[in-house]
């Protein structure tokens, strides 16, 4: 997730907190491996789910969208933490 987040950061994640349009999440994907990502809000499908991506900083990978495959949120960052050598 560089440039915003390097190797060594520390980042706090609230399972609690809802995320906004812009907020970094923690979450799984189908196959339970967990990923840290941009949450961009797109619509609501007919059953009234949120669909939504989630998109890396590095364009170079691939925006992951939870109506083509199961994305589980596990929650919000609510800290990033740098320590400076």
């Amino acid at each position: 997730m560089e440039p915003d987040f390097k190797e060594g950061d520390t980042v706090v994640i609230d399972p609690n907190i809802k995320p906004r349009p812009g907020s970094f999440v923690a979450a799984k994907n189908g196959r339970e491996e967990a990923t840290f990502k941009k949450y961009r809000p797109r619509s609501i499908d007919l059953l009234g789910n949120e669909v939504f991506e989630l998109v890396p900083l590095n364009e170079d990978y691939p925006t992951m969208r939870s109506d083509e495959m199961p994305i589980e949120i596990i929650g919000t960052m609510v800290e990033h933490r740098r320590y400076f050598k």
